[in-house]
């Protein structure tokens, strides 16, 4: 298919999709609404628009570079029947200012898409401005007391931890990317079925017409002694990838861990394969205080070899969360009154001595309204120099519907 006619089509399915919310209006019942009758509502609304301000600079303020970003997400939510439903969600972004005068091709590096089917679509690329649409949700829903079979674009979470997830084989997410809550999607197939109380079996695939991007699991899920367990096999790409993960508590510290073992299928006894593992501890504590540890090992991990861009770039996989073999986290965040809550997290390697600072600060100003200031600041060795790589400040109003 031709790139213009490729366009038609997409150009098709954004408008087709306003259209019908503009159609079906009348049938909206919003996230936000109390009305007894909300279960009833056949088609229902809500999503959120964003304005986020950032500054980021190398060392001083000569290298200093201002952003802007405005984010609308639609959520749609359609109840054909009492077991039936199909969402679609949109998110729409503007970014407008000098990092995109001075970003090389920065409408392409917005307008990816990594599923079988490319649904994004830039409305405005110009040299100062960029407006991007993107369907990151369409699917079918069906479910019964035992089956739950779910069919497009979805979000598969096979990970337990809260920060880095080896299980999480179709749709990896970038930690430093703490935008995006609802996290990537992929075009998938998802097959679940409740063989107990506490126990269920799950298949997935990844649809792909190329041979070296699919990917499909059989996931066993169960609990023993109070501790939720999962294994599954498939296949990743070009390997082999075998995992397991659990979640329970220690007392009253919750305890997480998961694993994957990736190895080429076509290559089994002439290469080594890649262990994925992450373990983690959180805790909560008197006067609000919340903290959370975690700890990834990578046996691939090189370290940084092309800058921070293998931080905050958001093409992940479950086989490379971070670029190092070693990589710590340790957070501590306290509920300052039920309105305000702050928190600092540090991640931290041995390779190359690498640091990274990540403060916030969020108020929760109504029901529907909240603010936040977060910052992001990097540290490695250079040449046998220590020195910043690149730090980021952000302000973000949401207002929720």
């Amino acid at each position: 298919m031709k790139n213009a006619e490729i366009n038609i089509c997409r150009n098709i399915l954004s408008q087709s999709i306003y259209i019908l919310f503009v159609l079906t209006a009348p049938l909206y019942c919003s996230a936000q609404d109390s009305l007894p009758s909300k279960k009833d509502c056949k088609i229902q609304l809500h999503g959120y628009i964003k304005d986020m301000q950032s500054v980021s600079f190398i060392d001083n303020a000569k290298s200093l570079v201002t952003s802007n970003f405005i984010h609308n997400r639609i959520n749609l939510k359609w109840n054909i029947a009492d077991n039936l439903y199909l969402r679609a969600e949109a998110r729409n972004r503007l970014y407008y200012g000098e990092q995109v005068k001075t970003t090389y091709m920065f409408g392409k590096y917005i307008d990816t898409d990594n599923g079988q089917f490319d649904l994004s679509y830039n409305l405005v690329d110009d040299t100062s401005i960029v407006l991007n649409t993107m369907l990151d949700r369409a699917l079918l829903n069906w479910s019964t007391n035992k089956w739950d079979v779910t069919i497009g674009r979805q979000r598969i979470n096979w990970g337990v931890n809260l920060v880095w997830n080896p299980n999480d084989i179709f749709n990896a997410f970038n930690y430093f990317d703490f935008d995006y809550e609802e996290r990537p999607g992929t075009d998938a197939v998802r097959i679940q079925y409740n063989t107990g109380s506490v126990s269920s079996i799950e298949l997935a695939y990844k649809i792909s017409d190329k041979e070296n991007e699919q990917a499909g699991a059989l996931m066993y899920k169960t609990n023993f002694r109070k501790y939720d367990l999962q294994y599954f096999a498939g296949i990743y790409f070009k390997d082999i990838v075998l995992g397991t993960g659990c979640a329970g508590n220690i007392k009253n510290t919750g305890f997480k861990g998961e694993a994957s073992y990736f190895h080429p299928y076509k290559n089994l006894k002439n290469t080594i394969g890649v262990l994925s593992a992450s373990v983690s501890l959180d805790r909560s504590f008197k006067n609000d205080y919340f903290t959370s540890v975690s700890y990834l090992f990578n046996s691939e991990g090189k370290g940084l070899q092309y800058g921070i861009n293998e931080l905050t770039g958001t093409a992940l996989s479950a086989k490379k969360l971070m670029p190092f073999k070693h990589s710590f986290f340790a957070q501590v965040s306290k509920n300052f009154s039920p309105l305000v809550n702050g928190s600092l997290a540090f991640i931290f390697s041995p390779s190359k001595n690498t640091l990274i600072m990540m403060p916030t600060l969020a108020v929760s100003v109504s029901e529907d309204w909240d603010i936040a200031l977060i910052g992001q600041t990097f540290f490695s060795e250079v040449i046998g120099v220590y020195r910043t790589l690149g730090n980021g400040i952000y302000f973000r109003l949401r207002w929720s519907y």
